[in-house]
């Protein structure tokens, strides 16, 4: 339930790297528990497979539960003391060196991006799980639906706070009872393993809550890794992990026939009671959920606009699609209550299936409203495309109504919603538009259309307006993808670089700022042609014939994971890749002739290689290994 809206709102990465997480818990359990080195493997392989999966933070999190397991387990189970800790010790390792091929260059990558190091509190302080979506367990349609666009059509979008799909923990209303019969099972090692698993649940939904607890003050300062992430709520994913165990052994206990906790049975009714005077309340009070909505519109975490918040239509609407999610998830609770009540009365009959036929019916149901499908139009409308194919070029689109779409068109884009965006681009956007380029961000509103874009190769900008999009075409032409310059200074940092830049006579075509001196001698301005002869995501092929020395430059972000390759009958057989105007790359040349590769090599990618094939082979090795001991007499 927590999981499926990740679908709708298209986060692949996320998807991939939670799938691994019960493979790994389940793996650290059957060695701390059963000692079964077969399962420590499997926890190491299956967190390596987290770190290539390729999202940090869903690895970090559940890294961090394994921990909180661990100390729970160590607290609870004097036997697995002395395994729990160290076997989450051992698995992260050995992950680290299996994954060290994707962590490495990563880490590097890093290190040149916005998220380097500590964000600001107040951005790591964003998208953390609000209190009054624990309602989301079981009504997941309180706050409405998935939709966030008015205009789009949605009958009633989400109005909670954040994104629903990062505060949604739906795990049912049904579930809510199976956990309740799991922890109050009459077979205390079921229930103690319940409590176990709800303690550890609990403790990571209390670091979803972030700002909303006073923990987040200490881990934000002192914790390690804490402070490198925004979107706290995400620990909901390990929480419902820990939930999903005692659902799943309150479903066993049922399927096995026992008889069900007069208390669960009980308190199923009277939430299934309470829930259901409330949903009557809304549908026949609308108003009485205006307090509710003036805390949201005020927390200035909605993403619809704060007038809608007083709309007498809105708010009736509100009212009436949060009382029908409530009161369908009474009606479900109702009616478990009731079969647990039968089911104790008479044991032998078929009314402990009510609640296992309930619990996909909640989660099918719920997940219909929850897929959302679109045309390639949508992201690629056919007049943009036939626009972009009409004017062929090698330059850059800025589209304002849908980032990061531009390549659909058949042109880059200028700017999109990249959380790893190189930390020198993100600050030149950001001077760009009148803000603090000590203080970028993966968001920059555009106010206006600078004219030192032509170094980024802009030509067109498509703008968003009631009658549709309206084209504006670059008023500075766009520079070449590769050009020669024989003229250069070095006017101190970054700040001085970027005061340069706004001299009315500064002329990118003829002059490059960089950061440092270079000793040659030789500059001219008479030379051949500069081609790029080929490209590839991650490569250039350049050729070009001079007669003094030069800077080549190419209008695409620097980074220092770029390197420079001589190819056969190049002149220069080493080249030096340096960044120009802060945000470009420059390749300084000698007289005569040249053929080069620009290619994405990360440095540590090599070293990575080589540890993570060495680790997998002893992996295999011990796998091999424990299989043979397994079959031994």
């Amino acid at each position: 339930g927590p999981v499926f809206l990740r679908l709708y709102a298209g986060h692949l990465p996320h998807l991939c790297t939670m799938a691994w997480a019960p493979w790994i818990f389940l793996g650290l359990e059957g060695w701390v528990r059963e000692k079964r080195r077969g399962g420590l493997l499997l926890a190491c392989a299956a967190a390596s497979m987290q770190i290539f999966s390729g999202h940090a933070q869903y690895l970090f999190y559940t890294a961090v539960a394994t921990g909180i397991q661990a100390v729970i387990i160590s607290f609870a189970d004097p036997a697995a003391r002395r395994r729990a800790l160290p076997a989450v010790a051992a698995c992260w390792l050995a992950a680290t060196v299996l994954g060290a091929a994707q962590l490495l260059p990563g880490l590097a990558a890093a290190t040149e991006g916005i998220r380097n190091g500590k964000v600001d509190r107040a951005f790591a302080a964003m998208f953390v799980f609000p209190p009054e979506n624990f309602l989301t367990a079981m009504a997941p349609g309180f706050f409405g639906g998935p939709g966030l666009d008015l205009a789009a059509g949605a009958s009633q979008p989400y109005w909670g706070r954040c994104y629903l799909w990062e505060v949604s923990l739906f795990i049912g209303a049904t579930g809510i009872a199976l956990i309740a019969i799991a922890a109050l099972d009459r077979e205390r090692k079921r229930a103690r393993l319940a409590w176990l698993d709800l303690a550890v649940a609990g403790v990571l939904l209390v670091l979803a809550l972030g700002v909303h607890t006073p923990l987040f003050g200490p881990l934000y300062d002192f914790a390690p890794e804490f402070g490198n992430f925004r979107a706290w709520t995400k620990f909901i994913f390990p929480a419902a992990l820990f939930l999903i165990l005692p659902l799943a052994a309150g479903a066993d206990a049922l399927l096995r026939g026992r008889a069900p906790s007069r208390i669960a049975a009980w308190g199923a009714l009277a939430v299934g009671i309470v829930a259901g005077g409330a949903a009557l309340a809304l549908l026949i009070a609308p108003e009485s959920l205006a307090p509710l909505l003036g805390a949201v519109r005020q927390s200035r975490e909605s993403y619809l606009p704060p007038a809608i918040f007083t709309n007498l239509e809105f708010i009736d609407r509100a009212a009436l699609h949060a009382g029908l999610s409530l009161g369908a998830a009474a009606l479900v609770l109702t009616a478990v209550g009731l079969s647990l009540l039968l089911a104790r009365r008479w044991p032998q009959s078929t009314w402990h299936w009510v609640p296992l036929v309930l619990l996909p019916l909640e989660m099918i149901g719920t997940a219909t409203g929850e897929i959302g499908t679109s045309t390639l139009s949508q992201a690629m409308p056919p007049a943009l495309h036939q626009f972009v194919t009409a004017h062929p070029g090698d330059y850059r689109v800025l589209n304002l109504a849908q980032p990061d779409n531009g390549f659909l068109l058949g042109a880059a884009d200028l700017w999109g919603n990249d959380p790893m965006v190189l930390r020198r681009y993100a600050e030149f956007m950001t001077f760009t538009q009148g803000g603090d380029p000590d203080k970028p961000s993966q968001y920059v509103t555009f106010n206006k259309l600078d004219p030192l874009y032509s170094l980024l190769r802009l030509r067109y900008t498509f703008v968003p307006e009631a009658d549709g999009l309206h084209l504006v075409e670059s008023k500075t032409a766009p520079l070449p993808h590769v050009f020669l310059v024989g003229s250069w200074s070095a006017p101190g940092g970054r700040d001085a670089i970027f005061a340069a830049m706004r001299d009315p006579n500064f002329y990118p075509r003829k002059e490059v700022f960089l950061e440092t001196n270079l000793d040659w001698n030789g500059w001219g301005t008479t030379w051949n042609e500069v081609n790029l002869v080929s490209q590839t995501p991650d490569s250039l092929t350049i050729s070009a014939s001079l007669d003094c020395k030069a800077l080549l430059v190419i209008t695409d972000p620097y980074s220092s994971d770029w390197k420079v390759e001589a190819l056969p009958g190049s002149t220069q057989k080493h080249y030096q890749l340096i960044p120009a105007d802060y945000i470009l790359r420059a390749i300084p040349l000698e007289p005569g002739t040249h053929h080069l590769r620009v290619v994405y090599k990360p440095a540590w990618l090599p070293f990575g290689l080589g540890l993570s094939t060495a680790a997998w082979a002893l992996w295999l090795f011990l796998v091999l290994k424990w299989r043979r001991e397994r079959e031994e007499p």
